[in-house]
């Protein structure tokens, strides 16, 4: 047994984390076998490919409007007791699904209104899920290896969850799927309650009513992590993460392929990026965490450029697991050392902004690179990209390395 626990991440070597980290992968399963099963019913019921974007937009669009609040809103209430009614909303909203699937309901535009809840409502629950990671594990230094441990599960997941709902959609229709989703929330739920994690009411540290943004803003300009590292979250979410959504039409005009195609093109990705979490998830400590979000940066550009221009499969498939890698590095890297360099009482402010500029803005990016692929061609528009964050992240870096008092804050701010 000690042989084996060798070769875990830290972070499950405590117990309430092994009971989190089983409910919150039953949960992570159930909502890609939604997300497909819907993207499938809503194309069999308008045969478009625009709504198809319209359902993506309107999932992950909330991130950019409501994460600031959702994250203020964490720090102001009790944490456990609020990631348990945002899974509770969530399993009424995938029941509402399953039902009007069920009895027919062929609107698309119900199907885009529960899209865009489910997107607000994710939207408060990651905060306040990603502020609970240091009580459940109980120890700041386990932090790194709770975060890869949680985007493991998640790449775990995306290979999971769309294989599981691939082989029900052949045989079921899609109101299972989301009676599925819906069931698996009970998973997390049941977590929570059963790890007893301590619940107590926030201590404000003002005594302003209300969420307070302009504070959290104030406080985030004179954070080194915040002012150095969201920027390059930031243009990774724009300029890089968009290659996903344009990869149908890589393996149509790169390589001159199919379905089969795309599926070993975004496998790559997902190799990349599981085996990165893997690699993330056994580390303990941010010293790692400092040097990777220095270089991880670059390697993300690069590679894009070099993936732009490549027109062999093999290559490309190779580029695409360097890139997916290096993108989780980054995401997961900046995020560690943002969660430990706060205090508590800070926590969910900053994760609401770090998710934010990450994942709020990719939609944004998604419509900026589809117009600019839509003029010019994919392949100069991901080179464009790739050159984009060559540009902001080295003059983010310069402006960090010309600011040595800021690294040394930072250092002792996580203690390393």
């Amino acid at each position: 047994m000690v042989a084996m626990a060798s070769f875990l991440p830290p972070a499950l070597s405590k117990p309430r984390f092994r009971v989190f980290a089983i409910g919150q992968a039953v949960s992570i399963v159930g909502g890609w076998v939604q997300q497909i099963a819907l993207s499938w019913l809503i194309y069999r019921l308008s045969g478009s490919v625009f709504l198809l974007g319209v359902s993506g937009f309107l999932t992950q669009i909330p991130f950019l409007i409501f994460s600031p609040f959702a994250g203020a809103l964490t720090d102001r209430v009790r944490r456990v007791r609020m990631l348990i009614v945002v899974n509770c909303v969530l399993a009424s909203l995938a029941t509402l699904l399953a039902i009007m699937a069920a009895i027919g309901v062929d609107d698309v535009r119900i199907y885009l209104a529960i899209a865009l809840c489910t997107g607000t409502a994710t939207s408060f629950e990651t905060p306040a899920r990603q502020s609970l990671l240091s009580i459940i594990v109980e120890e700041r230094a386990l932090l790194p290896s709770a975060i890869g441990v949680n985007s493991m599960m998640f790449n775990i997941g995306r290979i999971i969850g769309p294989t599981i709902a691939g082989v029900l959609l052949l045989r079921l229709p899609e109101s299972w799927c989301f009676a599925l989703n819906a069931l698996s929330f009970g998973a997390i739920i049941i977590a929570l309650v059963a790890m007893r994690l301590p619940d107590p009411q926030p201590v404000r540290t003002d005594n302003r009513k209300g969420i307070a943004l302009g504070e959290t803003i104030t406080y985030l300009t004179t954070h080194p992590a915040a002012r150095y590292l969201l920027p390059t979250v930031t243009a990774i979410a724009v300029f890089a993460l968009p290659y996903q959504h344009t990869m149908p039409s890589i393996a149509a005009s790169f390589f001159d392929g199919n379905a089969s195609t795309l599926g070993l093109l975004m496998s790559s990705v997902g190799a990349g990026a599981l085996v990165t979490a893997v690699v993330l998830a056994m580390q303990s400590g941010s010293r790692v965490q400092l040097i990777v979000v220095r270089v991880a940066p670059f390697i993300v550009a690069l590679t894009l450029i070099a993936f732009s221009q490549s027109r062999n499969l093999t290559l490309s498939m190779i580029l695409l697991a360097i890139l997916g890698g290096a993108i989780l590095m980054t995401s997961a890297s900046t995020n560690t050392i943002m969660q430990q360099s706060v205090p508590d009482a800070w926590r969910g402010r900053v994760i609401g902004v770090y998710v934010m500029s990450f994942v709020g803005m990719a939609p944004l990016g998604n419509l900026m690179t589809g117009a600019i692929a839509e003029r010019f061609g994919i392949g100069p528009t991901l080179a464009f990209n790739g050159i984009m964050i060559l540009l902001c992240v080295g003059i983010t870096q310069f402006r960090f390395a010309a600011n040595p008092a800021a690294m040394e804050r930072l250092k002792t701010d996580l203690g390393s």
